[in-house]
């Protein structure tokens, strides 16, 4: 395949997508100051998913890699440190979980923390100090970095990494007693970090043959692989953890104050990424992970024709990513790029399609917005897959009227695809503190059920939940049989 790149810009490239062997060295070497660690890390993703989950279950929760550790595991092999994968989707339970502790003897675990799993992650770290008083244990992640007290209070975990952990975990593992129990990552240049470890996932190879959409009457091609470009999302919106996130992406000012820096890839390393994903593993569809793709649109300009420069759309690359309602209204001739350049599905967060509840979740997006969207989408062959969210109370109470009103707007839009959600208010998002001063949360705080938006069962008082249920059972129905 031709490739876009001077030999310059190979050669700077070169060491960003080395294999993971190149990343190996033999234990006791110093690196850095340091001594070569062996370090363990923990995907607890089991509550959306299970333990001992089958490829075969076929949903994004039992398929997809948590890229966060990828990228983590390549920064640490490639400053000469072993890592290893425990995915406790791979394990039977907490029984193989320990035998395997005892036999790799790490001396960190580093495990990856969402609400959701809090309680799975202390347990994780609490078998660990058990089993191996010498380890050092260090968590990170959404949770972690938004509440690091709740997560050290117990004393299962000796280090909180808030943000991002590329350049500061290596440092960790060589010099611990340089770190504080709570502490910022330092920010990474995501041109310059090693490209994510896909191949910690033993099974990685396999896991991507297995289709993660049930879109009715279409299948991407397989193999699939996960992207992410921009990191962070510069919006606002009420019920969802990202304004909290912003807390992720950030960097110290020369003044010392800590901002957000949301801020994304070069076209030129994403292209090299997808390029090395067809060469290596076959790779035929693309799942990106931002937030939000639109967020630069000379950006989007600029990788649509790079898509076509390096053959990767010849090639019959199909890719999937979110998008807001408005910016695909406000944007047609992008969208029209895009789909030109493979993109053969949008998500897209409706959340509503009453003119209400997008107030009251601070959408930038209104319901005729929405409407648009999904004419434009349509016009350039887009297929949509539409997440949308029921039984929101707000301060005048929950009207189920609203949520009517949205279940027919994404009926009349004829989705590809239904997401749908029950309201579920999410520890660090803004309108959290609404709902907890009032003791309208039904939901034990600290529970795997806190911020769980999957599950069917109530959420927050004042809801009906049996009319709830009816809707959504009705409208997967009418939506299914149309596609079909």
């Amino acid at each position: 395949m031709h490739t876009p790149f001077s030999k310059k810009t190979q050669a700077s490239l070169k060491f960003l997508f080395c294999s993971p062997d190149k990343y190996k060295t033999s234990s006791g070497i110093h690196f850095q100051g340091g001594l070569m660690a062996k370090v363990i890390l923990i995907n607890p993703a089991i509550v959306y998913s299970r333990w001992g989950a089958h490829l075969s279950d076929g949903s994004p929760d039992s398929l997809f890699i948590r890229l966060g550790l990828a990228y983590l595991s390549a920064a640490l092999k490639a400053n000469g440190h072993e890592v290893s994968l425990l995915d406790f989707r791979m394990l039977s339970g907490w029984e193989e979980y320990e035998t395997q502790l005892l036999a790799q003897k790490p001396d960190f675990i580093g495990v990856s923390v969402h609400t959701i799993e809090l309680s799975i992650a202390l347990e994780a770290a609490q078998r660990a100090k058990r089993l191996l008083p010498h380890i050092k244990t260090v968590a990170g992640g959404p949770h972690p970095t938004e509440f690091p007290d709740s997560v050290l209070k117990n004393g299962h975990f000796d280090f909180v990494l808030r943000g991002e952990g590329e350049v500061s975990l290596p440092k960790l593992v060589e010099n611990p007693k340089n770190f504080e129990s709570i502490f910022w990552g330092e920010t990474p240049d995501l041109n310059a970090i090693a490209q994510p470890d896909r191949d910690l996932w033993t099974d990685y190879k396999k896991r991507i043959w297995h289709e993660p959409f049930n879109v009715a009457g279409y299948r991407f091609p397989m193999p699939m692989a996960e992207v992410i470009n921009t990191r962070g999302c510069p919006y606002s919106c009420s019920f969802c953890f990202g304004p909290g996130e912003k807390n992720m992406y950030t960097k110290l000012t020369k003044y010392g104050k800590r901002v957000t820096a949301i801020r994304g890839r070069s076209v030129d390393n994403v292209i090299a990424e997808l390029s090395l994903l067809q060469r290596d593993y076959g790779v035929r569809s693309v799942m990106f992970h931002d937030d939000q793709f639109i967020i630069q649109k000379q950006w989007i300009v600029e990788f649509c024709e790079a898509l076509h420069s390096s053959g990767l759309a010849a090639s019959g690359l199909k890719w999937v990513t979110s998008c807001k309602a408005d910016s695909i209204r406000k944007n047609p001739h992008l969208m029209k790029l895009m789909a030109e350049a493979g993109l053969e599905m949008l998500i897209i967060g409706f959340e509503s399609f009453s003119p209400r509840i997008l107030r009251w979740f601070n959408k930038t997006a209104g319901r005729d917005d929405n409407f648009i969207a999904a004419k434009i989408c349509k016009k350039f062959g887009i297929k949509v897959w539409a997440n949308y969210i029921l039984g929101i109370p707000t301060d005048t109470g929950w009207h189920p009227e609203d949520d009517l009103m949205t279940v027919a707007g994404v009926m009349s839009i004829h989705p590809a695809h239904l997401s749908p959600a029950l309201f579920t208010p999410i520890p660090g998002s803004p309108a959290y503190p609404f709902y907890r001063d009032r003791d309208l949360i039904l939901q034990p705080s600290g529970s795997d059920s806190e911020g769980n938006r999957g599950a069917l069962s109530p959420k927050v008082k004042g809801v009906d939940y049996d009319f709830l249920k009816e809707i959504i059972m009705t409208d997967a129905d009418l939506v299914t049989t149309a596609r079909l």
